[in-house]
């Protein structure tokens, strides 16, 4: 189905991004989760705002609160590999791994969501929504380790500045 490719691309673009060296990509994250949501909302027919999209967002449990989470994962990674040079390599790309699982997931089961709920014409209560958000997250890790030579192949073909533009549109 084409919102699930939808979908799918989203998540391998928003893991890959945090695979670059460039912060700036990191930014570009939620941006791109509403701009996915916004289409699969437009696809079924509804027209939305941004304000409806971030309250959207807010309500499944996706922004600050996650990245907050996200953060806490790749600092226990760091600790659990020690010190010194090797540690410090090793810290890094499980950091860079870490993030870059949490971005697939958290954008694959955000896409899978406005799915269920546009397409279920907008009736979900917020405790459906969140409930039903964090099991998509959970299926969503499950599935992440299969598309990771994707995640990877887009992070080397990304370009970053015209990403950013596009973002912007």
């Amino acid at each position: 189905e084409e919102r699930e490719r939808l979908v799918l691309n989203y998540a391998i673009l928003n893991g890959a991004l945090e695979l670059l060296p460039d912060t700036l990509a990191s930014m570009a994250i939620i941006p791109l989760q509403m701009k996915m949501v916004y289409r699969i909302g437009r696809s079924y027919g509804f027209e939305l705002d941004q304000a409806h999209v971030k309250e959207f967002l807010a309500t499944a449990g996706v922004g600050l609160a996650s990245q907050y989470v996200e953060q806490v994962g790749v600092k226990l990674v760091g600790r659990m590999l020690g010190r010194g040079l090797l540690g410090a390599v090793l810290r890094g790309a499980a950091g860079q791994s870490v993030s870059s699982g949490f971005s697939f997931a958290t954008t694959y089961a955000l896409g899978r969501l406005a799915i269920r709920y546009y397409g279920g014409g907008r009736n979900f209560s917020a405790d459906v929504l969140q409930d039903t958000y964090q099991s998509l997250l959970r299926e969503a890790k499950g599935v992440q380790d299969q598309h990771w030579p994707a995640i990877q192949e887009r992070a080397r073909t990304v370009n970053v500045s015209q990403l950013l533009q596009e973002i912007r549109k």
